[in-house]
């Protein structure tokens, strides 16, 4: 018998995986490479920019993740759930990575130019739109 809690339980644990690492890496970086001056500070405004349009990504999959997550709650236990619960696995992964590509274009930005605010405001908003892949906490226990 096909059981959804398991997936609820997976889908719970990759998001929580995915915001400890967007969250950990910076500040790691930030501990190891200490002062940093920075390489290339012309980068500094078109790396920022970059990092808040990768934000659109996110849009078109959080629109596929959305319909995946309605499709497989609405299967129940049938046969056919298991696919959906599949399609539901991979939206989720592809969002979340999706969600942290402004994370890390603010380690290049931080890399390249050395400053920590918008390190900080890159990672603030990847945490912010992953909070969106994240399984409601009614349907996993």
């Amino acid at each position: 018998m096909f059981d959804p809690k398991s997936h609820w339980r997976a889908l719970r644990s990759v998001w929580r995986m995915l915001s400890l690492a967007v969250l950990l890496l910076p500040i790691l970086l930030v501990v190891v490479l200490g002062d940093w001056t920075g390489l290339f500070d012309d980068a500094a405004v078109p790396l920022f920019g970059v990092g808040m349009a990768s934000l659109m990504l996110t849009l078109w999959r959080f629109r596929l993740y959305k319909r995946a997550l309605i499709r497989a709650e609405g299967l129940g236990e049938s046969d056919e759930a298991a696919s959906a619960w599949a399609v539901l696995h991979r939206n989720q992964s592809l969002g979340l990575a999706a969600a942290a590509l402004p994370a890390l274009i603010a380690l290049v930005h931080y890399f390249c130019v050395g400053e920590v605010i918008p390190l900080v405001l890159l990672v603030i908003v990847s945490l912010g739109v992953m909070l969106l892949y994240r399984p409601p906490a009614a349907w996993v226990d």
